[in-house]
């Protein structure tokens, strides 16, 4: 398999997920969707919505990591500013 063929099954990223949800508001709102389709591009977009909620969880998870261990290992003895001292 080729790298097009793996990129072609790979989960869409965040900013794609977003951007179809929005697609998928913009036809619903239009009201031209018959029902069945209301009801799949609905479907469609409450995936997506729990997976932007999944991927959101996991990176706020790694940004509290980075907010609670600000040193990463090996930079010990590095120093550090506090911008937040008046001169």
């Amino acid at each position: 398999m080729d790298e097009r063929q793996s990129d072609l099954h790979q989960e869409p990223g965040f900013e794609e997920k977003l951007r179809r949800i929005e697609e998928i508001n913009s036809v619903l709102a239009d009201g031209k969707a018959d029902l069945e389709q209301s009801v799949a591009l609905y479907e469609e977009g409450m995936t997506l919505a729990r997976s932007l909620e999944k991927d959101l969880s996991a990176l706020e998870r790694r940004i509290e990591i980075v907010t609670n261990n600000p040193e990463p290992e090996g930079s010990e003895g590095l120093e550090t500013a506090d911008f937040n001292e008046k001169a």
